[in-house]
Order: C-alpha cells, then sequence, then structure tokens
C-alpha cells in the first residue's frame, strides 16, 4: 500500500511554448522559444516540494516545470532571501514611510502637503511631516524595520490608536480558496496590468493557476504558544497554500498568493488593485512576506528561515526589483547549489543572458550546498556553456501555446541526471501507483514495473528515464530506496 498521502506525480514531458517575458504586456513570443520539462502534481508534500525548488523547480497550479537553462529563450534562475538577515535599504524605507503616512494622515503620495487631510469619515487630520521617506522620525528610528512595516496595522497597535488613525489597514493569512471578492481583484489586475482581455479573465483560471489544493496541509510544530496568532489569521496553521490579504477600510487592495514550505515562505503571485498603483504595493507586499518568515522562525517554526521570490530572470525590467532584496542567492541550476547574489555575480548573468554558465567560473565563495545534491552531472563538463549559441513580475504559462512533449535533448537540462546512466533495471525498480479511485482520491497498489507490461515497452521506459533524470531517480519510490519523503510515480 502506498502511504497515506503521498506525493503523486505523472510526467507531462519536455516541450516548448511561447514566451510572456520577452513580448510586450499581454503578448507572448511568436516562436516556442521557452523551453521546460512538466509534470503534473496530482497531490505534493510540501517537504517534497521545498526538494525540488531547491533543484529548480516551480508550480503554476498543479502544474510543475524545470526550465531548460541551456535553451530556453529567457533562463529563470530561482533566487532566495535570507529573511533573518534581511535589512531594508532607503528604497524599502520610502516605500513602508509613504504608505504609512497615508494610513495615518489620508496623504498619498504626490498629493500637496497641507495642513490637515480628511479622511474617508470627514475627520480632519494634522499633518505634521512624518514618515517622508527619510527615514529620520525620531520615534521610529532605532525600531527594526520591519517593526516599522507594521506600525500602523490593525492587530499591532492599541484600540485608541486605531481610532486616530485616517484608514484602517490590516492583512490576513487565508487558504488558497477562490472568492468573488478576490477573483474580481484578479480580472481587475490582469486586465489592467497584464492587458488581458476581460472574457479570457475567468474563474475557472483563477481557481487552477492561484488557488487550489495541490499541496498537502501538513501541520507546522511551533515552539511557543501560536493559537491567537492563527486564531488571527497572522501565521499559519499548517504547511500549504494561502492568500495573504490586505485590506484598507475592509476593501482588499491586494493579495500575496503564497506556499508555506518547511524551510520557506515561497512567492507565486501578487495582485494588486489598479487604483493603488502609486503606492508601490508589490514592494510592500515583499516586505510582509519577508516579515512572515521571520515571525514564523522567531515563534519556533524550526528551518523557516527563506522567502523564495520566484524566478529571476536577468535582463526582465519588471523583476529587477528581486535583487534590491538582500542578502539574496541564486541558485546555480546545474549543480544545485546557492551562490550569494552580489555585483560580480548579477553582472555576470546579465551579460549572459542566455545559456547555462557555471556559476563556479563567477565566484567559488559563499556558496551553499542543498542536502539534497543528488548525481546532478552535466553531460559535457568541459564547456562552459551549455546551448549558448542555440537561441536567437511572475508571468503565467497560463496561456502559453505548448507544444507536444518531446524527447529529452542531448545533453538534458542543467541539474537533471544524465540519461546515460539511467538503466533499464533502474526503470523496473521503480514502484507504479495503480488502482486508484479518481474519485475518492485514495486507495491503490503500488506495482514494480518489472512486473507490467506496456503496448510499447520501449517508449515507456524511455519516458520513465526522462522523468527519473528530472526529479532524481533518488527521489523516486523504488522497489530498493524505500518510500518516506519520496515522490510515487502515477499515470492517472
Amino acid at each position: 500500500m502506498p502511504p497515506s498521502s503521498p506525493t503523486l506525480l505523472t510526467p507531462y514531458g519536455y516541450s516548448s511554448g511561447t514566451c510572456g517575458y520577452c513580448s510586450p504586456a499581454g503578448k507572448r513570443s511568436q516562436r516556442s522559444t521557452s523551453s521546460k520539462y512538466g509534470m503534473v502534481a496530482e497531490q505534493m508534500t510540501p517537504e517534497f516540494y521545498q526538494l525540488l525548488i531547491d533543484r529548480g523547480w516551480r508550480r503554476s497550479g498543479d502544474y510543475v516545470y524545470h526550465p531548460d537553462m541551456a535553451r530556453t529563450c529567457c533562463p529563470q534562475y530561482t533566487i532566495r532571501l535570507n529573511s533573518t538577515n534581511f535589512k531594508g535599504n532607503k528604497k524599502h524605507r520610502q516605500v513602508v514611510n509613504r504608505f504609512n503616512r497615508f494610513l495615518e494622515t489620508g496623504q498619498k503620495s504626490g498629493e500637496e502637503e497641507s495642513s490637515s487631510t480628511i479622511n474617508v469619515e470627514g475627520k480632519a487630520k494634522a499633518v505634521n511631516g512624518k514618515g517622508k521617506g527619510k527615514g529620520k522620525d525620531n520615534k521610529t528610528s532605532k525600531r527594526d524595520f520591519l517593526d516599522n512595516l507594521h506600525r500602523y496595522e490593525i492587530g499591532y497597535i492599541q484600540k485608541d490608536e486605531e481610532e486616530s488613525l485616517a484608514h484602517r489597514f490590516e492583512t490576513k493569512l487565508v487558504p488558497a480558496k477562490a472568492t468573488s471578492q478576490t477573483f474580481e481583484l484578479y480580472k481587475a489586475y490582469q486586465v489592467a496590468v497584464h492587458k488581458d482581455k476581460p472574457e479570457k479573465v475567468t474563474m475557472r483560471g483563477f481557481d487552477r493557476f492561484l488557488c487550489g489544493k495541490t499541496l498537502i496541509d501538513t501541520p507546522i510544530k511551533y515552539t511557543e504558544d501560536v493559537e491567537e496568532d492563527i486564531k488571527d489569521g497572522q501565521l499559519p496553521k499548517t504547511y500549504g497554500q494561502y492568500h495573504l490579504l490586505y485590506k484598507v477600510d475592509s476593501q482588499i487592495i491586494g493579495i500575496s498568493v503564497i506556499d508555506i514550505l518547511p524551510n520557506c515562505v515561497s512567492s507565486v503571485y501578487f495582485i494588486w488593485h489598479p487604483d493603488w498603483a502609486w503606492a508601490s504595493l508589490g514592494k510592500l507586499s515583499a516586505l510582509y512576506e519577508i516579515s512572515l518568515a521571520r515571525r514564523m522562525r522567531e515563534k519556533g517554526a524550526q528551518g523557516m528561515e527563506w522567502v523564495y521570490m520566484g524566478y529571476w530572470i536577468p535582463n526582465c525590467q519588471k523583476m529587477k526589483y528581486k535583487s534590491e532584496y538582500s542578502p539574496s542567492e541564486l541558485l546555480d541550476p546545474g549543480t544545485n547549489t546557492f551562490h550569494l547574489l552580489d555585483k560580480t555575480l548579477e553582472t555576470f548573468v546579465i551579460k549572459n543572458p542566455k545559456g547555462y554558465f557555471p556559476f563556479a567560473n563567477v565566484t567559488s565563495s559563499h556558496s551553499t550546498h542543498n542536502k539534497q545534491d543528488g548525481a546532478n552531472k552535466l553531460s559535457s563538463p568541459d564547456k562552459d556553456a551549455i546551448g549558448s549559441s542555440d537561441n536567437t513580475e511572475e508571468v503565467s504559462d497560463e496561456e502559453s501555446d505548448e507544444e507536444s512533449p518531446s524527447t529529452i535533448p542531448h545533453p538534458p537540462p542543467p541539474g537533471f541526471e544524465d540519461m546515460s546512466r539511467i538503466t533499464d533495471e533502474d526503470v523496473e525498480d521503480v514502484l507504479l501507483l495503480m488502482g486508484r479511485n479518481k474519485y475518492t482520491k485514495s486507495g491503490g497498489k503500488l506495482i514494480p514495473i518489472i512486473n507490467l507490461e506496456f503496448r510499447n515497452q520501449q517508449a515507456m521506459y524511455t519516458e520513465i528515464k526522462e522523468f527519473l533524470s528530472a526529479v532524481g531517480k533518488d527521489n523516486v519510490v523504488s522497489t530498493s530506496g524505500g518510500i518516506s519523503g519520496k515522490a510515487v510515480l502515477y499515470l492517472g
């Protein structure tokens, strides 16, 4: 019998589709230049997804994919931020001070300062010049930067302070479920910012892309009492998929779509109301996600340290902000080793926007090896770049015109295992889940591949070898390798 809640992966295969990064907003590339290997996760444990993102994977709904960093038109690097050591810079302080000034006085950025500002209830509020982004407010200069972030947030201030504010601001962590309110904000954002056609933005697409239950809820073990924090929507009870809602005067103005995993808060997408462009909510939301990771760690969630900010594309202007949060690290996709993102490394990847170049060629210091390195050897280790001459805010693959899957090219994508080292015996050792009830999503038996017959055995063996190459054969349930913490091959 399989474990009660295993990770179930169904290979989709290697494919290419149009790209939304190297094209104007609302459009995609004319050619299929975005190459990746993908698979569908009917369900996945947070622990296994943590392992995958530490190997360069990301998910979009139940679709989990790994860019071919040697051949794709816009290489997408995994970037993570150390939340414990994070210190905001001048730009971050300006964003926080600007928003706090609005909450306190009702004055928006760009509005002329007057002796008084009228809030939504018609009450006058004196403007005393505090919080102008200069970082010189005597009352807050000694505060921790992230404490200042929560300075006027409901739940962090006293009742009498709440009544004196021009606007009521609160955040709330809720399960990632599609509601009429969250969908309407998503639709407004997609149409105004990404130039999507209104009729193309559907509740079904929103639910598939940014909601759902792909990740299995798993209890978080805190060392401190967090019952009230969980009840108030300030901390999560389980690892899994969440929406962090930002509300002003009870209206949702932004949504951080996040995955909370054993070692990180992983940013999936951020949605903001077009009327709030002045507030730089994207930058503000990143600070709140950093604060969430830090607060979880302070409450005793062991291992919680990082904020994974999705993918970072060196020559993509809309992603430039991600490198402004430090100390951050980039994953070398060929070795699954994290390296400090300093000016030297940033300059290197910007000057080499296509093809895979080992980070070891740039720096050998400040690297952090993952526990799950596996046998990630490149097929052409003597070459500095692979595929570099073959190709002349997050973007969803939801609308990509994906081609039919093809075989993994040679050499395989950086970080994949060399398929020549994966034998028929390795394939036959894999356990396949069969007989699972598709309605109750339960039951089934694990059957060794060697005990099964296929109409086209060669094609099936090739597909499974590619799957083992992509995921790592040591991370897949087999007769000789055990079950705990591994993924189960499931063909539906």
